[in-house]
């Protein structure tokens, strides 16, 4: 009977080993909606797509792709900062962030940072650079040693010049060059292309 039991004390040991280290090996997704941190109804902004059932920022609706291929865990920034609803207002307030080097405070925490070896950083692009909350993304938490992959929506300029800064904010992180990028005009047709995008990268 004692042998069981420790059998069974065994087994349930491993099974226990092998979630914590699937746990371990998840990555995380972590991204900037704009529509998450705007002054209206999320279901009016011009930045939401129906996706999956659901009204959605463009961006949240890339991070689900991804999630749903690689089982990560997401986290949509909140901001103490609030965007206008109209998009021609949101870029101009977008220019000014830029103008005064604004660093957007992040209200949510992640939480167990330092247990993600992976991490997706999903943007819009806006005038050719990375949202200012991007930065106090990159201020505020340690990278070193992580792999970061992009994913961006932008209108016509794709990355821009934005993977480079990326490398430049964290040198000492494994920066995936190979980011996903798609208009913002083309979000509910890139489930196909994300996900060959993923198997590309070994997920």
């Amino acid at each position: 009977m004692k042998r069981w039991i420790c059998l069974l004390l065994m087994i349930m040991l491993l099974c226990a080993a092998v979630l914590a280290q699937a746990q371990e090996n998840r990555p995380l997704i972590v991204y900037f909606a704009v529509a998450d941190n705007s002054e209206v109804d999320v279901a009016s902004s011009a930045s939401v797509v129906e996706y999956d059932g659901a009204a959605m920022g463009k961006i949240s609706a890339l991070a689900k792709m991804i999630a749903d291929k690689t089982g990560a865990d997401t986290i949509s920034l909140d901001v103490d900062s609030v965007y206008p609803q109209d998009i021609m207002a949101v870029l101009d307030y977008a220019q000014d962030e830029q103008d005064r080097d604004h660093r957007p405070v992040i209200l949510n925490p992640i939480e167990n940072f330092e247990q993600y070896d992976t991490v997706f950083v999903g943007y819009p692009l806006w005038w050719y650079d990375l949202p200012m909350v991007t930065y106090s993304l990159f201020d505020d938490y340690d990278f070193s040693g992580k792999t970061i992959i992009p994913f961006c929506t932008h209108n016509g300029s794709r990355f821009s010049g934005t993977i480079g800064t990326i490398e430049d904010l964290e040198p000492d992180a494994i920066v995936i060059r190979e980011g996903f990028t798609v208009s913002e005009w083309d979000i509910l047709e890139a489930a196909d292309d994300v996900n060959a995008w993923l198997e590309g990268l070994g997920w």
